[in-house]
């Protein structure tokens, strides 16, 4: 289990930077169980995934989507990920093949020292690939955790940056059935997935 906070940049077509922020609660259980809600600025979501399906709901609107789903918590990341354009919060993170993701096409790292993060010192790592810059910071002593990350999008006018600071990690949690169980709102209703690329008619 994880809680994060973490803060997006968006670029005007004016080239002026706007900044939200949104918090995050992650449930983790392997293989094949995760619950995360995000709220802040612009958005209030709810991830379930059971192991069969992904429902990704909207409280405030009442509103939710569901679709089959893969067999393991990294199949469903990289299939929300890829056929519905959706990111689960610290998604990245959670992954078990977490570093080979965060590695994918980097050409460069170095080491730029010490940092406390959230009153935990760390190691400080930052990397280069073609398109993005990241930095991440790793949790000194026997349990090396990330603490936080940070990528810059620098092929994106003004080079805008998404981070995300893990404020508590709970590596030993106790959940049952009900912690990954959709059950709908009274009068939420069903609707559909976007498919790939297409944007909501307002």
């Amino acid at each position: 289990a994880a809680d994060t906070r973490n803060t997006l940049e968006i670029v005007l077509k004016s080239g002026q930077k706007l900044q939200f922020a949104h918090t995050a609660t992650v449930a983790l259980q392997r293989p094949n169980k995760l619950r995360a809600e995000r709220t802040g600025d612009l958005v209030q979501q709810v991830f379930h995934y059971d192991g069969k399906s992904l429902t990704l709901s909207n409280p405030g609107e009442r509103v939710f989507a569901t679709v089959a789903a893969p067999g393991t918590v990294e199949e469903m990341l990289e299939f929300a990920r890829t056929s519905l354009d959706i990111v689960a919060p610290a998604g990245d993170l959670l992954a078990r093949n977490a570093f080979d993701i965060l590695m994918t096409d980097v050409t460069s790292g170095f080491v730029v020292g010490k940092g406390v993060v959230e009153g935990v010192r760390c190691d400080h790592l930052a990397f280069r690939a073609p398109h993005v810059d990241w930095q991440i910071w790793i949790q000194e002593g026997k349990e090396p955790l990330p603490r936080k990350l940070v990528i810059t999008t620098r092929d994106v006018v003004n080079a805008p940056q998404f981070a995300v600071v893990v404020t508590r990690w709970d590596l030993k949690p106790a959940y049952d059935e009900k912690t990954f169980t959709f059950v709908p709102a009274p009068g939420a209703r069903r609707i559909d997935f976007l498919p790939l690329g297409k944007t909501a008619r307002r």
